[in-house]
């Protein structure tokens, strides 16, 4: 179970997790002050530890940022968390060559440590190394936290298209980076 599926059965029964990264209280626009771009977001479980992924673009690279809480794993090595999110989620792949991860130690506005990873999935218009299922748009995310925005993706839509109905997100609605983004 992953997405807003997910969020969902979370939110009924945040007491069966771990903890997931606070989400409720942002609004996801298109692109930061920044000027990255936010591609989209996932989420999911390992075992029953939470992870939430944020898809973002900035200056021709393509940033994978995942959350996960460190109870129970506070000591893990930048390659033991790399073990974990390839190896067990298989959340992207590894490519030699690009940058290695980048580990750091946040916590949320509710107070819950998590791992901050950032990995580049891809460079200029070569196809993201990731294995993690379908990229929702943040309007979805947006629409479940009873916020709206006038979110629009920055490129164009892949077969796949998206749908902003939360009641018919499926699996063939969302963007699926195997062949979504042209």
């Amino acid at each position: 179970m992953k997405g807003i599926d997910f969020i969902k059965e979370y939110r009924k029964n945040s007491n069966k997790y771990l903890p997931l990264i606070s989400h409720e209280r942002n609004q996801f626009e298109s692109c930061s002050e920044q000027g990255e771009v936010n591609i989209g977001w996932n989420c999911g479980l390992i075992g029953i530890r939470p992870y939430f992924y944020e898809l973002w673009a900035a200056d021709g690279i393509t940033m994978l940022t995942i959350f996960i809480s460190t109870r129970g794993i506070e000591d893990y090595t930048v390659k033991d968390i790399e073990k974990m999110l390839i190896d067990e989620a298989q959340i992207y792949c590894k490519k030699e060559g690009y940058f290695e991860a980048s580990v750091l130690k946040i916590d949320d506005i509710d107070g819950n440590e998590f791992f901050s990873v950032d990995v580049c999935v891809g460079v200029e218009d070569e196809p993201a190394l990731i294995d993690g299922g379908e990229v929702y748009p943040y309007s979805i995310l947006n629409e479940l936290n009873g916020k709206r925005s006038n979110f629009e993706f920055p490129f164009q839509m892949g077969s796949s298209g998206y749908t902003d109905d939360l009641d018919d997100i499926t699996k063939n609605e969302a963007l699926n980076l195997t062949g979504g983004i042209e």
